[in-house]
């Protein structure tokens, strides 16, 4: 079965698992998150800018990371970004994301200047390199989350 997509029936009935056992967990935003997910439902990149030091933390704390203020605005992102590292997963997963094998974990470097943990998505995984220029696309996963994710910019190198 090796390089095989497995369908998500054929996995319940091979380990005798339930629907609940195969929902793959999603965020939880919170009030300081919020503005970022409600963005993300309108497949918009937005980062939280400390209003007292200028930092941009990502993902959104309560407060600065950098001076601890609690003063900040949201500011529109790019949408483009740079491959610092990856991982390609094709086994040793939870199974709710054995439909998904092989996928790409990656650190993706903002211009904006935080790193942010994403999937790199529509590639071709043999053409993946760090220091490779990314774009956002959007998953929407449920009514009331949107993933952000990322492709390759080079079209060559998309799957």
């Amino acid at each position: 079965m090796a390089g095989e997509k497995i369908d998500i029936e054929t996995i319940k009935a091979m380990l005798n698992l339930s629907d609940e056992d195969l929902v793959k967990p999603l965020p939880i935003p919170t009030r300081w998150s919020q503005p970022f997910w409600d963005a993300s439902k309108e497949h918009r990149l937005v980062l939280k800018k400390c209003s007292a030091c200028g930092y941009i933390d990502h993902p959104p704390y309560l407060y600065c990371t950098n001076c601890h203020a609690d003063e900040h605005e949201w500011v529109e992102a790019s949408g483009k970004a740079t491959l610092a590292s990856y991982a390609i997963n094709t086994f040793g997963v939870p199974f709710p994301f054995w439909v998904d094998l092989p996928y790409v974990v990656a650190m993706i470097d903002l211009p904006e200047g935080p790193r942010m943990i994403s999937n790199i998505v529509e590639c071709d995984h043999d053409k993946l390199e760090n220091g490779m220029e990314l774009e956002v696309v959007f998953d929407d996963v449920t009514d009331e989350i949107t993933l952000p994710k990322w492709r390759p910019v080079d079209k060559t190198k998309r799957g």
